[in-house]
Protein backbone atom coordinates (compact mmCIF):
# COMPACT_ATOMS: atom_id res chain seq x y z
CA UNK A 1 0.00 0.00 0.00
CA UNK A 2 1.25 3.50 -0.83
CA UNK A 3 1.43 6.13 1.91
CA UNK A 4 -0.05 9.33 0.41
CA UNK A 5 2.00 11.49 2.77
CA UNK A 6 5.17 9.83 1.51
CA UNK A 7 4.10 10.54 -2.06
CA UNK A 8 3.72 14.22 -1.17
CA UNK A 9 7.18 14.31 0.37
CA UNK A 10 8.61 12.70 -2.76
CA UNK A 11 6.95 15.28 -4.97
CA UNK A 12 4.55 12.90 -6.70
CA UNK A 13 1.70 15.19 -5.72
CA UNK A 14 2.13 18.82 -6.66
CA UNK A 15 -0.23 21.69 -6.05
CA UNK A 16 -1.96 23.17 -9.09
CA UNK A 17 -1.90 26.94 -9.36
CA UNK A 18 -5.34 28.41 -8.69
CA UNK A 19 -6.75 31.87 -8.07
CA UNK A 20 -6.73 32.93 -4.45
CA UNK A 21 -10.38 34.01 -4.34
CA UNK A 22 -12.28 32.26 -1.55
CA UNK A 23 -14.75 30.73 -4.02
CA UNK A 24 -12.02 28.69 -5.74
CA UNK A 25 -11.06 25.18 -4.66
CA UNK A 26 -7.31 24.63 -4.76
CA UNK A 27 -6.30 21.16 -5.93
CA UNK A 28 -3.31 18.82 -6.15
CA UNK A 29 -2.22 16.57 -8.98
CA UNK A 30 -2.53 12.88 -8.02
CA UNK A 31 -1.19 10.82 -10.94
CA UNK A 32 -0.60 7.54 -9.06
CA UNK A 33 -2.84 5.11 -7.21
CA UNK A 34 -3.28 5.70 -3.47
CA UNK A 35 -3.43 1.96 -2.79
CA UNK A 36 -0.79 0.35 -5.00
CA UNK A 37 1.21 3.21 -6.58
CA UNK A 38 0.40 2.32 -10.20
CA UNK A 39 0.02 5.14 -12.68
CA UNK A 40 -3.60 6.10 -13.31
CA UNK A 41 -5.39 5.92 -16.67
CA UNK A 42 -7.65 8.84 -17.55
CA UNK A 43 -11.25 7.65 -17.15
CA UNK A 44 -13.31 10.88 -17.29
CA UNK A 45 -12.23 14.44 -17.90
CA UNK A 46 -13.53 18.01 -17.79
CA UNK A 47 -16.39 17.25 -15.39
CA UNK A 48 -18.21 19.90 -13.37
CA UNK A 49 -20.37 19.68 -10.27
CA UNK A 50 -23.85 19.55 -11.82
CA UNK A 51 -25.68 18.83 -8.56
CA UNK A 52 -24.47 21.48 -6.12
CA UNK A 53 -22.56 23.93 -8.30
CA UNK A 54 -19.17 23.98 -6.56
CA UNK A 55 -16.39 25.48 -8.72
CA UNK A 56 -13.73 23.62 -10.67
CA UNK A 57 -13.09 21.21 -13.54
CA UNK A 58 -12.39 17.65 -12.48
CA UNK A 59 -10.98 14.40 -13.91
CA UNK A 60 -11.05 10.82 -12.66
CA UNK A 61 -8.24 8.29 -12.98
CA UNK A 62 -8.49 4.49 -12.98
CA UNK A 63 -5.68 2.37 -11.55
CA UNK A 64 -3.88 0.51 -14.34
CA UNK A 65 -3.22 -2.44 -12.03
CA UNK A 66 -5.99 -5.02 -12.81
CA UNK A 67 -5.69 -6.49 -9.31
CA UNK A 68 -6.54 -3.10 -7.78
CA UNK A 69 -8.98 -1.01 -9.84
CA UNK A 70 -9.23 2.03 -7.57
CA UNK A 71 -10.77 5.18 -9.11
CA UNK A 72 -9.79 8.60 -7.82
CA UNK A 73 -10.15 12.31 -8.44
CA UNK A 74 -7.24 13.99 -10.24
CA UNK A 75 -6.76 16.84 -9.56
CA UNK A 76 -7.94 16.39 -5.97
CA UNK A 77 -9.05 19.25 -3.67
CA UNK A 78 -6.55 20.00 -0.94
CA UNK A 79 -7.89 19.16 2.50
CA UNK A 80 -8.14 22.76 3.72
CA UNK A 81 -10.32 23.74 0.73
CA UNK A 82 -12.58 20.70 0.56
CA UNK A 83 -15.20 22.36 2.74
CA UNK A 84 -15.97 24.77 -0.10
CA UNK A 85 -17.42 21.86 -2.08
CA UNK A 86 -20.10 21.41 0.61
CA UNK A 87 -21.46 24.95 0.80
CA UNK A 88 -24.62 24.07 -1.15
CA UNK A 89 -24.65 20.37 -0.20
CA UNK A 90 -27.94 18.66 0.69
CA UNK A 91 -26.95 18.54 4.39
CA UNK A 92 -27.12 22.35 4.41
CA UNK A 93 -30.59 22.53 2.90
CA UNK A 94 -33.59 22.23 5.17
CA UNK A 95 -36.84 21.17 3.49
CA UNK A 96 -39.24 24.05 3.04
CA UNK A 97 -42.66 23.64 4.55
CA UNK A 98 -45.39 24.14 2.00
CA UNK A 99 -49.06 24.65 2.75
CA UNK A 100 -50.08 24.39 -0.87
CA UNK A 101 -49.07 21.91 -3.57
CA UNK A 102 -49.73 22.08 -7.25
CA UNK A 103 -51.71 19.32 -8.93
CA UNK A 104 -48.53 17.99 -10.50
CA UNK A 105 -46.72 17.90 -7.17
CA UNK A 106 -49.64 16.07 -5.56
CA UNK A 107 -49.68 13.59 -8.43
CA UNK A 108 -45.95 12.94 -8.06
CA UNK A 109 -46.32 12.49 -4.29
CA UNK A 110 -49.13 9.96 -4.77
CA UNK A 111 -47.14 8.03 -7.36
CA UNK A 112 -44.09 8.00 -5.07
CA UNK A 113 -46.10 6.65 -2.13
CA UNK A 114 -47.70 3.97 -4.30
CA UNK A 115 -44.31 2.97 -5.69
CA UNK A 116 -42.71 2.74 -2.25
CA UNK A 117 -45.68 0.72 -0.96
CA UNK A 118 -45.34 -1.78 -3.81
CA UNK A 119 -41.71 -2.46 -2.93
CA UNK A 120 -42.71 -3.41 0.63
CA UNK A 121 -43.73 -6.82 -0.72
CA UNK A 122 -40.30 -7.59 -2.17
CA UNK A 123 -36.92 -8.59 -0.67
CA UNK A 124 -35.68 -5.10 -1.56
CA UNK A 125 -37.70 -3.62 1.32
CA UNK A 126 -36.18 -5.88 3.99
CA UNK A 127 -32.71 -5.25 2.57
CA UNK A 128 -33.31 -1.51 2.77
CA UNK A 129 -34.34 -1.89 6.41
CA UNK A 130 -31.06 -3.67 7.12
CA UNK A 131 -29.17 -0.88 5.38
CA UNK A 132 -30.95 1.76 7.47
CA UNK A 133 -29.82 -0.09 10.60
CA UNK A 134 -26.29 -0.53 9.20
CA UNK A 135 -26.69 -4.34 9.37
CA UNK A 136 -26.62 -4.24 13.17
CA UNK A 137 -30.20 -5.54 13.46
CA UNK A 138 -29.03 -9.08 14.26
CA UNK A 139 -26.55 -8.08 16.99
CA UNK A 140 -27.22 -7.52 20.70
CA UNK A 141 -27.15 -3.77 21.42
CA UNK A 142 -23.92 -2.27 22.69
CA UNK A 143 -22.01 0.94 22.23
CA UNK A 144 -21.86 2.18 18.63
CA UNK A 145 -19.97 5.00 16.93
CA UNK A 146 -21.22 6.41 13.63
CA UNK A 147 -18.51 8.17 11.65
CA UNK A 148 -19.97 10.96 9.54
CA UNK A 149 -23.31 10.73 11.33
CA UNK A 150 -24.84 13.65 9.39
CA UNK A 151 -28.13 14.88 10.84
CA UNK A 152 -28.33 12.05 13.39
CA UNK A 153 -31.27 10.07 11.98
CA UNK A 154 -29.26 6.86 11.74
CA UNK A 155 -28.13 7.09 15.35
CA UNK A 156 -31.69 7.82 16.46
CA UNK A 157 -32.85 4.61 14.76
CA UNK A 158 -30.12 2.60 16.49
CA UNK A 159 -30.85 4.19 19.87
CA UNK A 160 -34.49 3.15 19.48
CA UNK A 161 -33.15 -0.44 19.13
CA UNK A 162 -31.31 -0.15 22.46
CA UNK A 163 -27.86 0.93 21.28
CA UNK A 164 -25.75 3.41 23.27
CA UNK A 165 -24.89 5.86 20.50
CA UNK A 166 -22.06 8.29 19.75
CA UNK A 167 -21.61 10.33 16.59
CA UNK A 168 -18.71 12.02 14.83
CA UNK A 169 -19.20 14.66 12.16
CA UNK A 170 -16.95 17.32 10.59
CA UNK A 171 -19.84 19.49 9.39
CA UNK A 172 -20.98 21.93 12.09
CA UNK A 173 -24.49 22.42 10.71
CA UNK A 174 -25.15 18.69 10.48
CA UNK A 175 -23.69 18.04 13.94
CA UNK A 176 -25.81 20.81 15.49
CA UNK A 177 -28.95 19.41 13.87
CA UNK A 178 -28.16 15.91 15.17
CA UNK A 179 -27.82 17.24 18.71
CA UNK A 180 -30.88 19.49 18.70
CA UNK A 181 -33.32 17.44 16.59
CA UNK A 182 -32.45 13.96 17.89
CA UNK A 183 -30.54 14.61 21.10
CA UNK A 184 -27.64 12.36 20.12
CA UNK A 185 -24.09 13.12 21.33
CA UNK A 186 -21.85 14.17 18.44
CA UNK A 187 -18.16 15.09 18.39
CA UNK A 188 -17.57 17.81 15.82
CA UNK A 189 -14.19 17.29 14.18
CA UNK A 190 -12.06 14.56 12.63
CA UNK A 191 -12.16 11.09 14.13
CA UNK A 192 -8.50 11.25 15.13
CA UNK A 193 -9.21 14.45 17.11
CA UNK A 194 -12.05 12.95 19.17
CA UNK A 195 -9.88 11.24 21.78
CA UNK A 196 -11.96 8.07 21.95
CA UNK A 197 -10.38 5.34 24.08
CA UNK A 198 -8.90 2.13 22.72
CA UNK A 199 -11.56 -0.59 22.37
CA UNK A 200 -14.40 1.77 23.36
CA UNK A 201 -17.08 0.61 20.88
CA UNK A 202 -18.82 -2.65 20.05
CA UNK A 203 -19.49 -1.41 16.51
CA UNK A 204 -18.23 1.38 14.24
CA UNK A 205 -20.40 2.25 11.25
CA UNK A 206 -20.12 4.67 8.33
CA UNK A 207 -22.42 5.15 5.37
CA UNK A 208 -21.11 6.98 2.30
CA UNK A 209 -18.16 8.43 4.21
CA UNK A 210 -14.99 6.61 3.18
CA UNK A 211 -15.15 8.05 -0.37
CA UNK A 212 -15.04 11.60 1.06
CA UNK A 213 -11.73 11.39 2.99
CA UNK A 214 -8.17 12.02 1.84
CA UNK A 215 -6.68 9.06 3.75
CA UNK A 216 -9.14 6.13 3.87
CA UNK A 217 -6.55 3.75 5.31
CA UNK A 218 -5.93 6.06 8.27
CA UNK A 219 -9.68 6.23 8.85
CA UNK A 220 -9.95 2.42 8.89
CA UNK A 221 -6.96 2.09 11.25
CA UNK A 222 -8.46 4.58 13.70
CA UNK A 223 -11.80 2.78 13.45
CA UNK A 224 -10.07 -0.49 14.32
CA UNK A 225 -8.30 1.11 17.29
CA UNK A 226 -11.55 2.20 18.95
CA UNK A 227 -13.28 -1.16 18.29
CA UNK A 228 -13.46 -3.81 20.97
CA UNK A 229 -11.92 -7.19 20.19
CA UNK A 230 -14.50 -8.98 18.07
CA UNK A 231 -16.37 -5.75 17.35
CA UNK A 232 -17.66 -5.03 13.86
CA UNK A 233 -16.85 -2.30 11.36
CA UNK A 234 -19.58 -1.61 8.78
CA UNK A 235 -18.90 0.63 5.79
CA UNK A 236 -21.24 1.33 2.85
CA UNK A 237 -20.03 3.16 -0.26
CA UNK A 238 -20.86 3.51 -3.99
CA UNK A 239 -19.83 0.53 -6.12
CA UNK A 240 -17.71 1.33 -9.18
CA UNK A 241 -18.53 -2.12 -10.62
CA UNK A 242 -22.28 -1.66 -10.27
CA UNK A 243 -25.08 -1.35 -12.82
CA UNK A 244 -25.49 2.38 -12.21
CA UNK A 245 -21.90 3.24 -13.12
CA UNK A 246 -22.06 1.04 -16.22
CA UNK A 247 -25.34 2.68 -17.29
CA UNK A 248 -24.61 6.36 -16.60
CA UNK A 249 -20.81 6.51 -16.86
CA UNK A 250 -19.65 10.14 -16.33
CA UNK A 251 -23.19 11.09 -15.21
CA UNK A 252 -23.20 8.44 -12.47
CA UNK A 253 -24.28 9.95 -9.17
CA UNK A 254 -21.57 7.97 -7.38
CA UNK A 255 -18.83 10.15 -8.88
CA UNK A 256 -20.17 13.24 -7.04
CA UNK A 257 -17.20 15.40 -7.97
CA UNK A 258 -15.39 17.00 -6.22
CA UNK A 259 -16.67 15.58 -2.92
CA UNK A 260 -15.91 11.92 -3.72
CA UNK A 261 -12.13 11.63 -3.70
CA UNK A 262 -11.80 7.84 -4.01
CA UNK A 263 -14.25 5.31 -5.40
CA UNK A 264 -14.25 1.64 -4.50
CA UNK A 265 -15.29 -1.84 -5.53
CA UNK A 266 -15.63 -4.96 -3.40
CA UNK A 267 -12.02 -5.76 -4.25
CA UNK A 268 -10.55 -2.43 -3.15
CA UNK A 269 -12.58 -2.41 0.07
CA UNK A 270 -11.32 -5.87 0.95
CA UNK A 271 -7.73 -4.90 0.12
CA UNK A 272 -7.91 -1.94 2.49
CA UNK A 273 -9.60 -3.85 5.31
CA UNK A 274 -6.98 -6.60 5.22
CA UNK A 275 -4.16 -4.03 5.01
CA UNK A 276 -5.51 -2.57 8.27
CA UNK A 277 -5.51 -6.01 9.97
CA UNK A 278 -9.27 -6.52 10.11
CA UNK A 279 -10.48 -10.09 10.42
CA UNK A 280 -13.45 -12.00 8.96
CA UNK A 281 -13.74 -9.55 6.08
CA UNK A 282 -16.99 -9.83 4.12
CA UNK A 283 -18.14 -7.73 1.17
CA UNK A 284 -21.17 -7.76 -1.09
CA UNK A 285 -23.24 -5.37 -3.18
CA UNK A 286 -26.84 -4.23 -2.85
CA UNK A 287 -29.39 -2.50 -5.07
CA UNK A 288 -31.83 -1.77 -2.23
CA UNK A 289 -31.33 1.99 -2.51
CA UNK A 290 -30.63 2.17 -6.23
CA UNK A 291 -33.70 4.36 -6.67
CA UNK A 292 -31.72 7.26 -5.18
CA UNK A 293 -28.65 6.53 -7.30
CA UNK A 294 -30.82 6.49 -10.41
CA UNK A 295 -32.55 9.72 -9.44
CA UNK A 296 -29.30 11.60 -8.88
CA UNK A 297 -27.79 10.23 -12.07
CA UNK A 298 -30.80 11.33 -14.11
CA UNK A 299 -30.51 14.84 -12.69
CA UNK A 300 -26.86 14.99 -13.70
CA UNK A 301 -27.49 13.48 -17.13
CA UNK A 302 -30.49 15.60 -18.09
CA UNK A 303 -30.28 18.60 -15.79
CA UNK A 304 -32.87 19.55 -13.19
CA UNK A 305 -36.35 19.77 -14.73
CA UNK A 306 -38.48 22.84 -14.25
CA UNK A 307 -40.35 22.39 -11.00
CA UNK A 308 -44.09 22.13 -11.36
CA UNK A 309 -43.88 20.86 -14.94
CA UNK A 310 -44.92 17.49 -16.32
CA UNK A 311 -41.22 16.80 -16.84
CA UNK A 312 -41.16 16.10 -13.09
CA UNK A 313 -43.67 13.29 -13.52
CA UNK A 314 -41.89 11.94 -16.58
CA UNK A 315 -38.60 11.76 -14.72
CA UNK A 316 -40.24 10.07 -11.74
CA UNK A 317 -41.67 7.34 -13.98
CA UNK A 318 -38.31 6.88 -15.71
CA UNK A 319 -36.56 6.74 -12.36
CA UNK A 320 -38.91 3.99 -11.20
CA UNK A 321 -38.34 1.96 -14.38
CA UNK A 322 -34.57 2.27 -14.13
CA UNK A 323 -34.66 1.37 -10.44
CA UNK A 324 -36.48 -1.87 -11.32
CA UNK A 325 -33.83 -2.54 -13.97
CA UNK A 326 -31.06 -1.98 -11.42
CA UNK A 327 -32.68 -4.42 -8.99
CA UNK A 328 -32.98 -7.08 -11.70
CA UNK A 329 -29.36 -6.51 -12.73
CA UNK A 330 -28.26 -7.20 -9.14
CA UNK A 331 -30.30 -10.42 -9.10
CA UNK A 332 -28.51 -11.61 -12.26
CA UNK A 333 -25.04 -10.47 -11.17
CA UNK A 334 -23.98 -10.29 -7.49
CA UNK A 335 -21.40 -7.62 -8.39
CA UNK A 336 -23.94 -5.24 -9.97
CA UNK A 337 -25.43 -3.57 -6.88
CA UNK A 338 -25.01 0.22 -6.76
CA UNK A 339 -23.60 0.09 -3.21
CA UNK A 340 -20.79 -1.98 -1.72
CA UNK A 341 -21.06 -3.24 1.84
CA UNK A 342 -18.01 -4.07 3.94
CA UNK A 343 -18.29 -5.83 7.30
CA UNK A 344 -15.10 -6.74 9.12
CA UNK A 345 -14.20 -7.46 12.73
CA UNK A 346 -11.22 -6.60 14.87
Amino acid sequence: MTDPRALMREGSVTEIDAPEESCQIRACSCPTCYLCGAVGILLYENLTDRLFGSPGIWNFKLCANPSCGLIWLDPMPIESDLGKAYRNYYTHTQPQASTQQSGIERTKALLTRAYEFAWRFTPVYSERQKLELMYLDGLPPGRVLEIGCGDGQGLARLRARGWDVQGQEVDEEAATHARTAFGVPVFRGRLDQAGFRDEEFDAVVMSHVIEHVHDPLALLRESRRVLKLGGDLVSITPNTQGWGHARFRASWNGLDRPRHLFLFSRNTLELMARACDFQHVKTWTTAARSVWTVGGSLRIQRGEPVRGSWALITRAVRQAALHATAVMARRRDPEAGDECVLIASR
